[in-house]
This record gives C-alpha cells, sequence and structure tokens, in this order.
C-alpha cells in the first residue's frame, strides 16, 4: 500500500498526479493513477503520507458532492468516521 507522486507529462506541459497501491484489487488491478486536482491535493498530504508509510491502513470512501456552482465532483472522505455519522442520523 502506498501514495507516490506521478506526474503526467505531455510535451512542455506536467500535470501533478498521484499512484495509488491498494491492498485490495480491483478487476485484477491495484495500483490506481489520478490528475484529478482534488484527489492529489488530499494525497499530497505529508502526514497522510507518513501515516501510511508507517503501515496505517485507511479505509476511504469516494462520494459525490456539488460545487457551489452545482456540479458534480467526487471526493474521498474516511470510511468509518462517514459510517458512524450516517448511524447518528
Amino acid at each position: 500500500m502506498g501514495i507516490e507522486d506521478s506526474d503526467y507529462t505531455q510535451g512542455d506541459e506536467i500535470t501533478k498526479g498521484v499512484k495509488i497501491t491498494t491492498k485490495e484489487s480491483f478487476n485484477g488491478q491495484n495500483k490506481f493513477h489520478t490528475t484529478r486536482i482534488a484527489i492529489v491535493n488530499k494525497l499530497s498530504d505529508t502526514k497522510l503520507r507518513s501515516d501510511i508509510a508507517s503501515g496505517t491502513q485507511l479505509k476511504v470512501k469516494v462520494i459525490t458532492s456539488k460545487t457551489k456552482a452545482g456540479k458534480d465532483f467526487f471526493e474521498l472522505v474516511d470510511a468509518d468516521k462517514e459510517a458512524k455519522q450516517e448511524n447518528i442520523a
């Protein structure tokens, strides 16, 4: 399991990206690359990377949220915290 920088280069343009290695496999894959700004920003957090590098396992959930303009976007949230909030509501 891990997170590493994995930028995408096209010509002179460099887009920040991350490669995520997960414990679980999805359709036989456990390595995923994304350049989605919100996900890259969240996974660039130094403490988060340190926790994962030390072996801490995190359960995340991808939810759909709306921007102020009403557009859909995907957000990574703590799956355990989300489950607790759903049980309270």
